[in-house]
């Protein structure tokens, strides 16, 4: 399987949708394609929200959200199956 870059877009970093996951830098994954990848981080980064108040918008995880987060083939990292490297060196199971 190839390896996934999801990576916060710049202009995205306080959206609110990052209260609905815990890691919140870029990750390197192997996943069939990009949809598998993002469905894999928002399955392993789900988080409980911290300070909802009823009539809030939920935040939706932004790894499955396009416009918060970019996915892209990416060979510049060799990552096993079953994990996910952050981008400061540490792994999360998948």
């Amino acid at each position: 399987m190839p390896v996934y870059k999801l990576e916060p877009l710049e202009a995205m970093e306080g959206h609110g949708d990052w209260r609905a996951s815990h890691i919140t830098m870029a990750v390197w994954l192997r996943a069939r394609d990009s949809e598998d990848a993002r469905q894999k981080m928002a399955l392993a980064t789900t988080t409980t929200i911290e300070g909802y108040e009823v009539g809030q918008v939920i935040p939706y995880s932004p790894w499955l959200n396009s416009t918060v987060v970019s996915c892209d083939e990416d060979v510049s990292r060799d990552v096993p199956d079953g994990v996910a490297l952050l981008s400061n060196g540490k792994t999360i199971s998948l």
